[in-house]
C-alpha cells in the first residue's frame, strides 16, 4: 500500500518538473532535433533540410518579438554555422534571413 501510495505521488509530481524552456524554445528545439536526426544519416535529404531551415526561420520571424532582436540574431548565426558543414543552400538561405534583419 505504501508503495502505491508513493508511486501516485511520484506520478503527480513528476511531470511539473525539469522542462523549463519556453513554448518558443521548445518549438525551436523540435525543429533542431528533427534536423539533427538528418545531420546523423548517411546521406541527408537536402529538400527536407531546406523545409525544416524555412520552418526555423519561420519560427524566428513569428517569436521574434518575443525573442528579441539579439536572440534572434544568435541563434541565427548559430543554425548558419551548423549548416554550413553539410547543406550550403540551407545555409544560404539563415544568410539571406541574418542580411534581412
Amino acid at each position: 500500500m505504501r508503495i502505491v501510495g508513493a508511486l501516485l505521488i511520484a506520478v503527480v509530481l513528476l511531470p511539473g518538473c525539469g522542462d523549463e524552456r519556453t513554448p518558443i524554445e521548445k518549438k525551436l528545439s523540435s525543429v533542431d532535433y528533427k534536423m539533427a536526426a538528418l545531420e546523423v544519416g548517411v546521406a541527408p535529404s537536402r529538400q527536407l533540410l531546406q523545409k525544416l531551415t524555412l520552418q526555423y526561420i519561420a519560427l524566428t520571424r513569428q517569436y521574434a518579438d518575443a525573442l528579441g532582436p539579439a536572440q534572434v540574431k544568435e541563434k541565427l548565426e548559430a543554425k548558419e554555422l551548423e549548416l554550413q558543414a553539410y547543406c550550403l543552400p540551407c545555409s544560404a538561405l539563415v544568410t539571406a534571413e541574418l542580411a534581412r534583419l
